[in-house]
C-alpha cells in the first residue's frame, strides 16, 4: 500500500511539473491569444519560478509544525484551484495570477511529497522512494509537455489546465484515502538555517545551481519560438522535439545518479556541464538539418539533467547533518535561476533576436562550470588539510 501511495505522490509531482513546463511549448499560442509579445508571455515562466521558490522554501518552513497530510492535501487542493483559474482565464493578468497560485502550491507540494515518500519507504529504500517522486516531476518533461503541446495544436490551450484540474482532483481523493497522517516538526529559526551559508564550498556549489539552470532556462523557456525561427519547425515538429528533449532529460536524470555513485559527483558535474555548454554554442550550426537539431536536443537534454542528481549529491555531502536545509536552498535557488533565465531570455528577444539565446545561455553554463570547479577545489583543499 505504501508503494502505491508513493506512486500517487509521484503522480502529483508529474502534474505540478506539467503545469510548470507546458507553457514553454505553447508560448506563441498564448501570446497571440492574449495579444501580448513573446517576451511578455515569457514572464509567465519568470513569475512562476519566483513563486515556486517562495513555496519551496518559505511556505515549507512556515508550515513545518503542522500535520503533514493536511498540508500536502491542502497544497494539492490549491493547485487544483489554480488550474481551474487558468482554464477560465481570458486575459494575461488572470493567467499570471493562476501561475502564481500553481507555483506556490506546487513548490510546497513537491518538498512535502518527497519527504513523505522517504517517511513511507521501507528501511534502506528511502533514497529510491524520494527518487520516484522526483522522477515523476522529470517525466512531466517527457510526457506532460509534448502531450500538452499536442493538445494545443487541435483545441484551445486552456483545456490543458482543465485536464490537469481533473487529474489533480482524482489524485487528491486517492491521497486523502490512502496516505497516513504524519505529525510536523518544530521549525528551525531562520538564523540557524542561514548559518550553513558560512561554508564557502556550499555557496560556490549553489552558484553552480543558479547559473546551470539560468543557461538552460534562457533557451528552454523560449524553445518554441527558438525552434520556429532558427530551424523553421512547425508546432507539430516542436511537439516532437519537446518529447525527444524530455525523454533524454529523463535518461539524463537517471544516469546522473548512477554516474555520481560510479565515478563520483565531481567528474559527473564537470563533464555534464561542459557538454551542456558545448551544445548551446553549437545549436546554431546544426539548425540547417532537422536531424541535426534533434540530435543536439538529445545531447542537451541528457547533459543538462545529468547535472541535477550529481549536484544534489555533492551539496548534501558538504553538509550531511543539514541535508534537508541544503536541498531547500538548492530548490529555491534553482527556481530563482529559472526566473533570471526567463527574464534575461525575454530581454534578449526584445532587444536583439531569439537566435542569440544559444551562445548567451552557453556562457551562463560556463560560469556554472567555473563555480563548480572552485567549490570542488576548495573541498579538495579542505580534505588535504584534514589528512595532514
Amino acid at each position: 500500500m505504501n508503494r502505491i501511495t508513493i506512486y500517487l505522490l509521484a503522480l502529483g509531482a508529474f502534474l505540478t511539473g506539467t503545469a510548470e513546463f507546458v507553457v514553454s511549448g505553447v508560448l506563441e499560442l498564448i501570446a497571440v491569444d492574449l495579444n501580448v509579445s513573446i517576451s511578455v508571455a515569457g514572464q509567465l515562466l519568470t513569475f512562476y519560478s519566483l513563486s515556486y521558490a517562495f513555496g519551496a522554501l518559505v511556505l515549507v518552513i512556515t508550515t513545518a509544525k503542522f500535520e503533514r497530510k493536511t498540508i500536502l492535501l491542502l497544497s494539492m487542493l490549491v493547485f487544483l484551484g489554480g488550474n481551474v483559474l487558468a482554464f477560465a482565464s481570458t486575459g494575461y493578468w488572470t493567467l499570471m495570477a493562476s501561475r502564481i497560485v500553481l507555483a506556490m502550491s506546487g513548490g510546497l507540494y513537491i518538498v512535502i511529497a518527497t519527504n513523505y515518500a522517504a517517511h513511507l519507504a521501507e528501511p534502506g529504500k528511502k533514497g529510491s522512494a524520494m527518487a520516484t517522486v522526483l522522477t515523476g516531476f522529470t517525466v512531466s518533461l517527457v510526457l506532460g509537455v509534448p502531450i500538452g503541446t499536442f493538445i494545443a495544436t487541435y483545441i484551445d490551450w486552456r483545456y490543458i489546465y482543465l485536464i490537469l484540474a481533473i487529474s489533480a482532483l482524482l489524485n487528491f481523493l486517492l491521497l486523502k484515502r490512502l496516505i497516513p497522517k504524519w505529525q510536523g516538526n518544530r521549525s528551525l529559526p531562520v538564523k540557524r538555517q542561514l548559518l550553513i551559508l558560512r561554508d564557502k564550498r556550499l555557496v560556490a556549489g549553489l552558484f553552480t545551481t543558479i547559473f546551470w539552470i539560468l543557461g538552460y532556462t534562457m533557451v528552454f523557456a523560449y524553445i518554441a519560438p527558438f525552434l520556429s525561427e532558427l530551424a523553421g519547425f512547425s508546432i507539430e515538429k516542436i511537439s516532437t522535439a519537446l518529447f525527444i528533449l524530455g525523454m533524454f532529460a529523463f535518461i539524463g536524470s537517471r544516469f546522473g545518479g548512477y554516474a555520481a555513485d560510479k565515478w563520483g559527483p565531481a567528474k559527473t558535474i564537470t563533464f555534464s556541464l561542459a557538454i551542456h555548454a558545448e551544445t548551446l554554442f553549437t545549436v546554431v550550426f546544426t539548425a540547417n538539418s532537422t536531424i541535426g537539431v534533434l540530435v543536439t536536443l538529445m545531447v542537451w537534454g541528457a547533459a543538462t539533467w545529468t547535472t541535477t542528481p550529481a549536484n544534489q549529491y555533492y551539496l548534501i555531502s558538504l553538509q550531511p547533518e543539514a541535508s534537508e536545509i541544503v536541498l531547500s536552498f538548492h530548490t529555491a535557488l534553482m527556481n530563482i535561476g529559472m526566473t533570471l533565465g526567463a527574464g534575461l531570455g525575454g530581454t534578449v528577444i526584445a532587444y536583439t533576436s531569439v537566435v542569440h539565446l544559444g551562445w548567451i545561455g552557453g556562457l551562463m553554463v560556463l560560469v556554472a562550470l567555473l563555480a563548480a570547479s572552485v567549490s570542488l577545489n576548495w573541498k579538495k583543499q579542505g580534505n588535504a588539510e584534514e589528512n595532514h
